[in-house]
């Protein structure tokens, strides 16, 4: 289901009045004119071109009702086509700082994560606050960032590092998530990343990313949706696991004894 909001900032013609302070705009316009009269001539200039600025923002629903797709009409990661960009989440302000659009949105309070794909953003919020209370401000903090010419992502947050080389069987499980599960999970506002593959017991660990986080029928998809396909695919695959709540859980950890460590040394 579709909701579309559409903000307008408009320059009106202005008539000036020579040898006045005074400057008179349409009526209709409903915009605060000046209050002074005093003035000697009454020659007018021609009105000046009017300039608009129109931003138009949907809202698309997603399985997981704390979580709404915003779809700008402009792209949002202009490289998209590149697979290890294709989104980029974040979990919290200090990883929104990566962001000059994430760290606005975590500003707005009630926000819980962000996500950004090729031409939707991804705003998850905490369960007791109201959408309609949020979404002003969601909107307006879009429209800022898109019409400012801001770059999305800080250029540290854009460089990739290159992994080790990856086995055959894990050649193909990225590929059939990247061909066939990806596209139809960021449909809905979410994502996945690929974690690892155990050829021992044939386990994927996966973590699950944006709308698809806390999502009730997350745990539908993933056995499913993607366990049987994998399976279905390459053999070797016995299960699909979200590992994603026990690594940031992990990277919380580390980073608590880390802020410990620094505490202990001053």
């Amino acid at each position: 289901m579709f909701g579309r909001l559409i903000y307008t900032i408009r320059r009106v013609p202005a008539v000036r009045i020579h040898g006045s302070s005074r400057v008179l705009g349409p009526a209709h316009t409903g915009m605060r004119q000046a209050s002074s009269i005093a003035f000697k001539r009454t020659s007018i200039q021609p009105p000046t071109r009017t300039q608009a600025r129109t931003m138009f923002i949907q809202t698309a629903t997603t399985p997981n009702e704390d979580a709404l797709r915003f779809i700008p009409g402009v792209p949002v990661l202009d490289n998209a086509e590149e697979s290890a960009l294709r989104t980029v989440e974040f979990t919290s302000p200090r990883e929104g700082l990566g962001s000059p659009l994430a760290t606005r949105l975590f500003s707005i309070e009630g926000v819980r994560g962000v996500m950004f794909g090729s031409d939707f953003v991804t705003v998850r919020k905490e369960p007791d606050y109201p959408w309609q209370l949020m979404k002003p401000d969601i909107y307006a903090a879009i429209m800022d960032h898109f019409s400012s010419g801001r770059p999305l992502l800080r250029q540290e947050e854009a460089r990739e590092s290159a992994g080790e080389a990856d086995s055959e069987i894990v050649s193909e499980i990225k590929e059939l998530l990247e061909s066939r599960v990806r596209p139809a999970i960021q449909e809905d506002g979410g994502d996945l990343d690929f974690v690892s593959f155990d050829e021992g017991s044939g386990v994927v660990k996966i973590r699950l990313r944006g709308a698809c986080r806390g999502c009730a029928s997350s745990t539908v998809t993933l056995k499913h949706g993607v366990e049987g396909m994998l399976s279905y695919y390459i053999p070797e695959v016995t299960s699909v696991e979200d590992v994603g709540d026990e690594l940031e859980t992990q990277a919380k950890k580390e980073f608590n004894k880390l802020e410990a460590e620094l505490e202990g040394k001053t």
